[in-house]
């Protein structure tokens, strides 16, 4: 997420739902959360009550987290696909080619990253080096293990 808590975030439209999505399952689980906290302070001795401690905690970490996605949701600029596929941008799916071979991905905003689906965040090196390129481009880009280059073989 963003340093300045103020700034919007860019997301695909597929993010903006997901998150809503994700908000909405949240919201139908805690009636569930605070009927078992309740359940587990009613059997006695909170300070040796693991099921109570065990159901506050979990009720707490719902709770952060439906803070975190309406803080998220809040702030949200949702990127439009647009008809252009000859630039690299949020939404685009691009191939590119480096020394490992071909990978695809879909550009996605900096909350939305997701390798083992393919989503590429633009807040990571090779995200943020692909946006405003071209099919053929070159982008260079800073790894941990020092500098990289791929090609970017086409944008869909």
């Amino acid at each position: 997420m963003p340093k300045d808590s103020g700034a919007q975030i860019p997301m695909t439209a597929f993010g903006f739902q997901a998150l809503k999505a994700e908000l909405a399952e949240l919201r139908a689980r805690r009636p569930a959360l605070v009927e078992e906290v309740s359940a587990a302070r009613s059997q006695g001795d909170l300070s040796e009550n693991f099921a109570y401690h065990d159901a506050r905690q979990h009720l707490g970490m719902l709770d952060g987290r439906v803070q975190t996605i309406e803080a998220t949701l809040a702030r949200v600029q949702v990127i439009e696909e647009t008809g252009a596929k000859d630039v690299a941008r949020i939404g685009s799916t691009v191939v590119v080619r480096d020394e490992f071979g071909e990978s695809t991905y879909q550009i996605v905003g900096p909350s939305e990253g997701n390798m083992a689906r393919g989503l590429m965040s633009t807040a990571s090196p090779l995200g943020s080096a692909l946006l405003d390129h071209r099919a053929g481009d070159t982008v260079t880009f800073k790894t941990p293990g020092g500098e990289r280059k791929a090609t970017i073989v086409s944008i869909t």
